[in-house]
């Protein structure tokens, strides 16, 4: 595996190829192969994953995160979180932040459901229904519409510190990877090439230890 100097080289050069410092949040750092942002109080042990079920490339991506969600080195931990946008809507985000929170050992199907429902039976993320064919699809055991619905006044809030969170990372496309709070990767930063994204992510995580 390329060191973590290597990596940064590759990778920069095709950040400027793909991205140009035009792209770069007002607030960043100078243009790096990641992008680094005040310290997020609370994610200092935390590798984050944004994602959104209508997005090719979080689907593209999706074993390669749960393998390194697998292999995370202790203390940190692994978190897959949605990306609030208009277009997903804010019912896919409550109800992955209830599959997680009450049903945690569905998370994983409740996401591939919800990238087979969007992308390719164009079932929609933004309305009830379609939030219940994904949640049966994905054989979460009650009704994720009615669980949503029991528990609405904590999934508010966590939805408020959510929104808060992505605000503060500033986030704004997916996949992106949050790696301590501080260090912000996507594929864009090594325009496209899965094997250099893959040695970058880790590399930031080994760096941030």
């Amino acid at each position: 595996m390329k060191g973590i100097a290597s990596l940064i080289v590759a990778a920069a050069a095709a950040t400027f190829a793909c991205c140009g410092h035009a792209q770069v949040p007002a607030g960043m750092e100078q243009l790096k192969p990641y992008l680094q942002v005040k310290p997020v109080a609370g994610d200092e042990e935390t590798v984050r994953v944004f994602f959104s079920p209508s997005c090719q490339f979080s689907r593209n991506y999706f074993q390669f995160f749960k393998n390194l969600e697998a292999t995370m080195p202790k203390p940190k931990t692994f978190e897959f979180t949605p990306l609030v946008n208009k277009g997903d809507g804010l019912a896919f985000a409550l109800s992955f932040l209830a599959v997680e929170k009450y049903y945690p050992s569905y998370v994983h199907n409740f996401m591939e459901a919800s990238f087979i429902g969007a992308q390719d039976l164009g079932i929609s993320t933004v309305n009830w229904a379609g939030i219940d064919r994904i949640g049966k699809a994905a054989h979460v055991p009650v009704s994720v519409p009615l669980l949503v619905k029991q528990h609405e006044a904590a999934l508010r809030t966590d939805l408020a510190a959510l929104l808060t969170l992505q605000k503060d990372l500033q986030v704004t496309n997916t996949p992106a990877v949050s790696v301590a709070g501080t260090y912000i990767v996507t594929p864009e930063f090594t325009n496209g090439d899965a094997q250099l994204f893959s040695q970058l992510v880790n590399g930031i995580i080994s760096m941030a230890r």
